[in-house]
């Protein structure tokens, strides 16, 4: 098969004629692009005498993404090999990212042999290996190497990242697909800026651009296939989102400086988070569409709603119960995200008979735990009535199950939540149980039940929200961890703020949905409800799985 070879260059004039010479002799070439990115040298001439097929002039300089994008769209072949415009005579070792054996790979990538003193601090590099690392498992040796052989269907699917970042989001992209790159050692050689101004200066713009890339994919706000007018809505909906949350906040449980804080801790906290639960934890898991992904990024949510609640103004009982709740719930979870595997059972029946039969499965750890913390809560919230503590423990635990089974798709468990809380701040707003089950202090000696029910679920809710995009995006998954402490906190809010007779047909609706999910997927009646395939599909958007031919060498 030929190859394209796109060599992008800027202010590369020294070196670039070398390089096409050289790379121009290597079997299987059968074109080189060189897109001078807005040089104000000799590059295009030099590029042209060595003997390019074509060279692009881009009329300003707009960064080695936009270089390799330009190159992408002229180039004629399926197959194609990016190169830097230094490698000189030492570009004549491309033919070894040509050959055959690789191992069914869509993507080769040339490790470079280590130049001892070229480098600057290793900052760009190091924090390449983090963002490779955190988002898709790979450890990679060379992460921005410039030096990599693609398939051009496949760098068409998935984009080009701008500026220095184009590296790391090609192999980001590429590993979500399916088709992770391989590495090979390749004896390239190409000129270093060394410790000049100018060197930690180059390195400088490298790590904005690979820190700029990682904080978009991430959080989920935009990847390299995404356009600009889409990547824009993204983030003024999400900055929108969390503003209103720290204005509701103040005006309903005061002051406003809390939730702020709240706010900026779970932006600050998400990707250290996702660091302990894909890195520390090794937990990925493989989604709907086929996509190895990193798992339980609901760590985040426990992570701040437990210092929020326990440093909340509520009455002791229900500051203690929300901890019990959220701190038990997310324990069990983080259990059956950990060890599910070892003991499969199908459905919370399954999980119930198996353990009937003496085989115990992380689900019925998990529900039994959701059962007790419901049982601590409601002997703190209704001390010395038997039935009011078993509803609150059936109701919380119904509820944190339910959740569970809606996050099986992108943004499913979070939407479940959001309507549990709509659910809860509508029953303080009514007054439906008036607090009167466990006593108007419960929320402190002038508060309301909006206050309450808002101190309880609004922590919740803005770590809900930070992982929001990159949980619809189908970058990250919740986990059991995210989904049981969501629901056991909603079920929690209306075990507080519902009447008995109010808990009770909350109580007969759950088991009743539950008793029709051991009969039928909740997807299936989703697809089935035009609604409710909107509600599914409401701000979820992913970059689409890839077709069979797009793969090239998968």
């Amino acid at each position: 098969m030929r190859a394209s070879v796109i060599i992008p260059a800027h202010r590369a004039a020294a070196m670039v004629g070398d390089t096409v010479r050289a790379v121009r002799g290597v079997p299987g070439v059968g074109e080189v692009i060189v897109v001078d990115d807005g040089s104000r040298d000799s590059t295009a001439e030099a590029a042209r005498e060595a003997g390019a097929n074509r060279v692009i002039v881009l009329p300003r300089n707009r960064g080695k993404g936009a270089a390799l994008r330009a190159g992408v769209e002229a180039a004629s072949h399926d197959l194609l090999l990016f190169l830097d415009a230094d490698l000189g005579d030492s570009a004549r070792h491309a033919r070894d990212l040509l050959q055959p054996g690789w191992e069914g790979r869509s993507m080769v990538v040339a490790a470079l042999p280590p130049s001892p003193g070229a480098g600057g601090l290793g900052l760009a590099l190091a924090l390449s290996r983090a963002a490779i690392r955190v988002l898709t498992g790979l450890r990679m040796a060379a992460p921005m190497s410039g030096q990599r052989a693609i398939w051009a269907p496949l760098v068409r699917h998935i984009g080009i990242a701008p500026g220095f970042g184009v590296e790391v989001g090609l192999t980001v992209e590429a590993a979500h697909l399916g088709a992770a790159p391989a590495e090979i050692c390749v004896p390239f050689r190409h000129r270093h800026t060394g410790r000049t101004v100018s060197g930690f200066l180059h390195r400088a713009r490298q790590f904005k651009d690979v820190l700029l890339i990682l904080l978009r994919i991430g959080y989920g706000l935009s990847w390299p296939a995404l356009g600009l007018a889409p990547t824009v809505l993204r983030a003024v909906a999400w900055l929108c989102a969390l503003a209103l949350v720290v204005v509701l906040g103040g005006l309903l449980a005061p002051p406003v400086s809390t939730w702020l804080v709240v706010t900026l801790a779970a932006v600050a906290l998400w990707l250290p988070s996702l660091w302990v639960s894909a890195v520390l934890l090794g937990l990925r898991k493989r989604n709907y569409l086929g996509r190895t992904l990193p798992a339980a990024s609901g760590l985040l949510l426990p992570v701040i709603a437990l210092p929020a609640l326990w440093l909340s103004p509520l009455e002791a009982r229900v500051r203690v119960s929300g901890v019990l709740v959220v701190a038990a719930l997310a324990v069990v979870g983080l259990l059956d995200d950990l060890f599910a595997r070892r003991r499969r059972a199908r459905g919370l029946r399954g999980h119930l008979l198996s353990l009937a039969r003496g085989r115990v499965t992380t689900g019925a750890v998990k529900a039994l735990g959701g059962l007790a913390a419901g049982i601590g809560a409601g002997m703190l919230l209704h001390p010395g009535s038997p039935s009011a503590i078993a509803l609150d423990a059936v109701l919380i635990a119904l509820t944190a199950n339910l959740l569970n089974l809606l996050d099986l798709r992108p943004g499913r468990c979070l939407k479940g939540f959001g309507v549990v809380s709509v659910l809860a701040l509508v029953a303080a707003a009514c007054g439906a149980g008036a607090l009167g089950a466990i006593g108007p202090a419960a929320s402190g000696a002038d508060s309301t039940a909006l206050e309450l029910s808002f101190r309880l679920l609004g922590p919740l809710l803005v770590a809900a929200l930070v992982s929001a995009p990159s949980d619809l995006a189908g970058r990250t998954m919740m986990g059991d961890v995210g989904a049981n402490v969501l629901g056991g906190a909603g079920g929690l809010a209306l075990a507080i703020l519902l009447g008995s007779w109010q808990r009770l047909a909350a109580v007969i609706v759950l088991l009743a949905v539950h008793v029709a999910c051991e009969r039928v997927s909740i997807s299936e009646v989703v697809d089935r409800s035009r609604f409710l395939s909107f509600l599914d599909r409401l701000g979820a958007r992913h970059l689409p799985p890839l077709r069979p031919d797009v793969g090239g060498g998968t």
